[in-house]
């Protein structure tokens, strides 16, 4: 598939500008790797590294390297939709059009139930790292146990690779795929600061961090040492290549060393993750991988009698109508983090809360030993989530342990671990007073998540209403993103706030 050659189209630096590149390439994984004590440091070492990167950035901007053909990826779905079916996709009754809210997506041309094939993909036109790509030979030269997700490194490398490769035969696919995204890797330090005090700002500055320290190390390590990447490899690229497979990666069955083999599973939606222990490895499906997601189940698998990926409509689709699949089970943190929007409707929507014991605490060592018993973090994230049970079993665990007095842990504590499990479960009441403590402690600290991020629902919720309003200031995409974030966010703690409210009252 894929050659030594390569043909940069860019520019050569100065030696004096390669100096400055490799002072500031070194500082940056300098940055990546200092410790951080809370949240704030952090934030901070975000925005110092942010800093690097502009400068990174300025001067890499010499190369005049593109992510694309120089046309809207409109203007190239005719000529990628020919490719598809010639390679043998199939997707009679379906086309790409551009929808309000979505760019592009799937649109039915015919009806479809719920269960009728609606796309087949080939194996052969599934984009992934094989042997012969040579990317796995050129991954020697880096740290390997310095880089998270090696698998997902490789495919982005491979995306840029076949982006600068003479008479690729995936350009018809490449040349279809968005220029730019809206995942964290995009946000400025005025973006990311939208989301202090939510469930999605730890995991935003770290998924930032972990993209500029893979850059840093492939620059450092490899880019000069292979024709694949020399003098196409830069930051901006990189963003480009790592959101690409962040936001349209799946799993499935390519076995990376044996290329004529395949082990059993299913596609699955799974952004961020890396190569499993049964065989599969990451890739991107093309045409599949153009429709949007809504609520519902997971109707794509793959074939492997037929070695071909296929995908069933989850619900009936009218003609005209877009063809939506489920992304899997996934809250707005992960989908803000890893695929650059948010579903407000998410029917997965949680909000994660950090908890600790206090360590200084007279009866720590009791708390911890029954916590242990029930297979829960002395210190970690508890989850709340949407609907009538939003207070999790872990979560309701940990506060029920948190709360006991010293005669009631020694008497939990003295219990078979089959009785312990009982305070897992929601509907298993313990004494009244306790009970009380557990609710109240619970929607206290619930309302303290709630004034986290500085502004109320009823600010957050005022300020997308102005958008539709004529005149009204806009926002801008990624702003409004996050807004809506927030709104998401605050509306399942204070439905959770009202529900513990009502427990503490005894209803």
């Amino acid at each position: 598939m894929t050659g030594p050659t390569m043909s940069s189209g860019g520019k050569k630096l100065s030696m004096s500008k390669l100096n400055e590149l490799n002072t500031l390439v070194d500082s940056l994984i300098k940055h990546s790797f200092l410790k951080t004590a809370n949240i704030n440091e952090q934030f901070k070492q975000y925005q110092e590294m942010y800093s690097v990167l502009e400068r990174i950035r300025k001067v890499e901007s010499e190369l005049k390297l593109k992510t694309n053909n120089g046309k809207p990826r409109q203007a190239n779905i005719e000529t990628f939709c020919r490719w598809a079916r010639e390679q043998g996709c199939q997707f009679d009754g379906v086309k790409i059009s551009e929808f309000s809210g979505f760019e592009l997506g799937l649109e039915a041309t015919k009806d479809f139930q719920a269960g009728d094939l609606f796309v087949t993909v080939p194996k052969k036109l599934i984009f992934s790292v094989t042997a012969d790509t040579k990317i796995p030979d050129i991954m020697k030269d880096i740290p390997v146990m310095m880089v998270q997700n090696l698998s997902n490194l490789m495919l982005a490398l491979l995306l840029i690779v076949e982006r600068f490769q003479p008479n690729s035969a995936w350009k018809p696919y490449l040349d279809v795929l968005p220029d730019r995204y809206s995942t964290v890797l995009y946000f400025s330090p005025t973006d990311m600061a939208e989301l202090k005090g939510t469930s999605a700002f730890g995991p935003s500055l770290n998924q930032c961090k972990n993209i500029a320290r893979q850059y840093g190390f492939v620059k450092k390590f490899i880019q000069a040492k292979t024709p694949l990447l020399k003098d196409n490899f830069t930051y901006d690229l990189y963003c480009w290549a790592a959101s690409t497979v962040m936001t349209r990666q799946n799993l499935i069955p390519v076995n990376l060393r044996d290329p004529e083999s395949s082990s059993t599973g299913d596609a699955d939606n799974t952004a961020g993750t890396d190569t499993d222990e049964f065989g599969t490895n990451p890739v991107l499906i093309p045409f599949w991988d153009m429709a949007n997601h809504m609520n519902g189940e997971i109707t794509t698998g793959y074939n492997e009698q037929s070695e071909r990926v296929e995908s069933l409509a989850l619900k009936d689709f009218r003609k005209g109508e877009q063809i939506f699949i489920y992304y899997g089970n996934r809250s707005n943190a992960d989908f803000l983090v890893h695929n650059g929007f948010v579903f407000p409707d998410n029917t997965n929507s949680t909000v994660s809360m950090q908890l600790s014991l206090n360590a200084a605490d007279e009866l720590f060592e009791q708390r911890k030993k029954l916590l242990e018993t029930l297979k829960l973090s002395t210190a970690g994230d508890y989850t709340v989530q949407r609907g009538t049970n939003c207070i999790s079993t872990e979560l309701l665990g940990f506060a029920r342990v948190f709360n006991m007095t010293k005669e009631q842990l020694a008497h939990w504590i003295a219990q078979e671990e089959s009785v312990t499990k009982n305070l897992l479960d929601p509907n298993h009441v313990l004494d009244e007073a306790l009970e009380r403590k557990v609710w109240k402690f619970l929607s206290i600290r619930l309302q303290l998540l709630l004034r986290m991020s500085g502004t109320t629902l009823e600010q957050d919720e005022a300020l997308l209403a102005t958008q539709s309003q004529k005149g009204a200031p806009k926002l801008g995409h990624i702003r409004a993103m996050l807004v809506q974030y927030r709104v998401v966010e605050k509306t399942v703690i204070s439905e959770a706030v009202e529900y513990c409210k009502q427990k503490e009252s005894g209803q």
